[in-house]
């Protein structure tokens, strides 16, 4: 951006105000680290409790982050964003939206204008050509699967795996960035007439242009967003319309930031699919956020971490992420 307008608008940007402390203001907080990722907990003056889940981070982190939000009012979450980034802001503000909506008594999707939809549609990982863990998963009730490729495997496991799978059962070819874009390219080409849902995150986004000469020369619908952390990246792939699905992970990127990237994805008709490999937390975050924005596709939902029945999820009912919490399993 040039300098004088830049100059304009750095004077007229709002000042985060300060909020006085309420009767929700944010007390304590606790940290677990888990193989897999980290769960925090938020507890107010009024004795609520908020649960966040996220990607991996330490304890000295944890203590940065609640010494910066605490005595802040536990519904001021919009605020609390910006003085947050990366997985400590997805966690935290998991964990105030469902403080939010337990004093509501609603689902966070209530909090946040939904319900959009009545149910969600799932997504499991497979990370084998396994015909029999496929069906496994399709007798637990998955009708979608995001299957890892690459170009020399892409052609025969799809065709392997539609064979097996039967009618009414979808793929996400999944590349997780590990393809050059002329890779990425080929491989959008050759499994055009498959069908994938879409190839998902086939090559690093250092370069836009050579992404985008992917998608001016391929019809196979392209994922990207899994790295990206700030609205504003979100923005810039949609400006350049290099995709088709845009995949915010939850944890490193929090419900109220992905609001705002679907928000952008809206006006560009362009779908939002979360990605996730989190445990039950961070899947029912997921579920709130695809209730609460009207451009939702599908989530990412590893095995175990909701029902799903005939490729669905059901939305969550109780207030707050809508989920039992058991402490015991982190510690």
């Amino acid at each position: 951006m040039p300098t004088a307008p830049l100059a304009r608008r750095l004077r007229l940007a709002p000042q985060t105000p300060v909020f006085a402390s309420g009767p929700h203001a944010i007390a304590d907080g606790r940290h677990w680290r888990t193989p897999r990722f980290s769960v925090i907990r938020l507890t107010t003056d009024s004795g609520y409790s908020g649960y966040g889940e996220c990607a991996l981070i330490e304890q000295v982190e944890f203590e940065a982050a609640l010494s910066l939000i605490r005595r802040r009012d536990a519904t001021s979450f919009e605020i609390v964003r910006t003085l947050l980034s990366g997985p400590m802001e997805a966690a935290v503000n998991s964990a105030l939206l469902d403080i939010a909506g337990k004093l509501a008594k609603a689902p966070i999707y209530q909090v946040l204008g939904g319900p959009t939809r009545n149910k969600v549609r799932a997504m499991a990982p497979l990370p084998t050509a396994d015909p029999r863990e496929m069906d496994r998963l399709q007798k637990a009730g998955y009708r979608a699967f995001r299957v890892p490729v690459n170009l020399a495997n892409a052609v025969t496991r799809l065709t392997d795996l539609r064979k097996a799978a039967g009618d009414g059962v979808d793929f996400v070819l999944d590349g997780a960035g590990k393809l050059t874009p002329g890779q990425a390219s080929s491989l959008a080409a050759a499994v055009e007439r498959l069908h994938p849902l879409w190839l998902d995150e086939p090559c690093p986004l250092g370069n836009l242009r050579a992404v985008s000469k992917i998608s001016d020369e391929n019809v196979t619908p392209l994922g990207f967003g899994r790295s990206a952390q700030r609205p504003a990246e979100f923005q810039e792939l949609l400006r350049e319309q290099v995709i088709d699905v845009l995949r915010p992970d939850l944890a490193r990127v929090s419900i109220s930031s992905i609001r705002r990237a679907a928000a952008i994805a809206e006006v560009y008709y362009t779908a939002v699919a979360p990605y996730n490999t989190g445990g039950r937390i961070a899947t029912a975050a997921g579920l709130q956020l695809a209730a609460a924005i009207p451009n939702f596709y599908l989530l990412d939902i590893p095995p175990g971490a909701a029902p799903i029945k005939d490729g669905f999820a059901a939305l969550p009912a109780a207030p707050g992420l809508g989920i039992d919490i058991r402490e015991g399993e982190w510690s």
